[in-house]
Order: C-alpha cells, then sequence, then structure tokens
C-alpha cells in the first residue's frame, strides 16, 4: 500500500501542470492556446493591439513539457524551428530565464510566461491552463 501511494505522490509530481501567467494588473485576461502557440512561435506579438513579452524559462524539464503539452511540438522541432528564425534573420536568439528572473520580469505589464501551477504568487494571474 504504502509502495503505490508512493507512486502516486511521484507520478503527480512529474506530472507538474503548466499554467502561463501574467501581472494581475495586465489587461489580458483568458488566453486560447492557439493564440499562446502563436506568441510562443513568434507569429505574432500582440493581442487586442497590446504588445506582449513572452518569457522563456530555462528549466529544462518545464521547457520541455510546455513544448509538448502547449506548442505540441517536441522540444527538438520548437528548436529547429526557432534556429530557422534566427538564420533567416527573422528573429533574435530568445534568451532563457531562471525562475526568479521570471518573477523580476512578471513585475512588468503585459509580460507573459509559463510556470508549474504549483509556483505561482499571488501577483499574478493565469491566463492559459492546459487542462
Amino acid at each position: 500500500m504504502k509502495i503505490i501511494v508512493l507512486l502516486l505522490i511521484i507520478i503527480n509530481f512529474l506530472n507538474a501542470q503548466i499554467v502561463v501567467v501574467t501581472n494581475k494588473n495586465s489587461h489580458f485576461k483568458e488566453i486560447p492556446k492557439d493564440i499562446i502557440q502563436y506568441i510562443y512561435l513568434a507569429k505574432t506579438n500582440n493581442i487586442d493591439d497590446i504588445k506582449v513579452v513572452p518569457i522563456l524559462s530555462s528549466d529544462e524539464k518545464l521547457h520541455n513539457e510546455f513544448c509538448d503539452k502547449v506548442l505540441c511540438k517536441s522540444p527538438s522541432q520548437y528548436n529547429s524551428y526557432w534556429i530557422r528564425l534566427v538564420f533567416t534573420g527573422r528573429k533574435p536568439i530568445a534568451k532563457r530565464y531562471d525562475f526568479n528572473d521570471v518573477v523580476k520580469k512578471l513585475n512588468e505589464l503585459n509580460t507573459i510566461a509559463y510556470i508549474n501551477k504549483e509556483d505561482i504568487k499571488e501577483e499574478w494571474k493565469i491566463i492559459y491552463e492546459d487542462n
């Protein structure tokens, strides 16, 4: 019985729920998955004529899970996509931030970031939640 409980805890831990958050004072409400994909694939940088600043996590596990679950791409597909954008001159190299820097960046309005739901802070609001 103890082993089953331990396995359930481990499985729950490994499958952390990813959410996209922004500053609580941001004008953004809920954003659908396809728009989140467009933003993180650099196909758009505006929502309702408001410039969006997407933040990438340096946490490899979180980033890979975000790519798989939200962007519907493998991490290697995502990296290949960005390499093409950079080498064709359409986009600069995207910088990744550790969690402490993400916290600082989210103090700015209209900045969005993906995090584990368990890490959400009081001053943020969820604009996308993968079910």
